[in-house]
């Protein structure tokens, strides 16, 4: 028995381990697989395809795959989506009509302020403070939700409207990991 007997017993056990769940699998891509941890872990959520699709792409981040991890992986992809809107609102707004270009400049700030409380939410995760977590997510989504209302006053059309479903879906995801925690 050479070392190419124990390369593949090596081989075997960590196929075997990668399939019973215990090793991470590769990070999931757009369209990718998804670990099955973090599968099962989504599907308890109120959007459990938008938990896989962000959460996955992350799981490689993390050693163990638990609630607080597809939560911290959830809470880094709202922070993301939240900036990429951000993002959205400074392109719309170069060519747009003034009353939209104040609607969405109203917009820019509670996003902004969706921000700073996905960032206090992140801080209170790290201690296991569910309360707090709850507390911050829901202002998230109270701050970005805000967003669509000028533009109801003016009867004007929001092009933030598929950005706001996707955060709002994000949110409720995290809301509802933060309180399996």
């Amino acid at each position: 028995m050479g070392p190419a007997h124990g390369h593949l017993v090596l081989l075997v056990a960590a196929v075997a381990l990668l399939s019973a769940g215990f090793l991470p699998h590769a990070v999931a891509k757009k369209g990718g697989a998804v670990p099955p941890a973090v599968a099962d872990i989504c599907s308890r959520t109120p959007f459990p395809d938008t938990c896989k699709s962000t959460a996955g792409r992350h799981a490689s981040k993390y050693p163990v795959i638990d609630v607080v991890a597809v939560l911290n992986m959830q809470v880094d992809a709202f922070s993301k989506r939240t900036a990429h809107a951000r993002e959205r609102v400074t392109k719309v707004s170069r060519g747009a009509q003034p009353q939209q270009t104040q609607a969405l400049s109203f917009c820019d700030t509670m996003y902004m302020n969706t921000q700073d409380t996905i960032g206090a939410a992140e801080r209170a995760i790290t201690f296991r403070d569910k309360a707090t977590a709850k507390i911050m997510l829901q202002l998230a989504v109270q701050d970005f939700e805000s967003c669509d209302r000028p533009f109801k006053q003016s009867g004007i059309n929001n092009p933030l409207e598929k950005i706001d479903v996707e955060l709002n879906q994000m949110a409720q995801n995290c809301m509802t990991l933060a309180s399996m925690i």
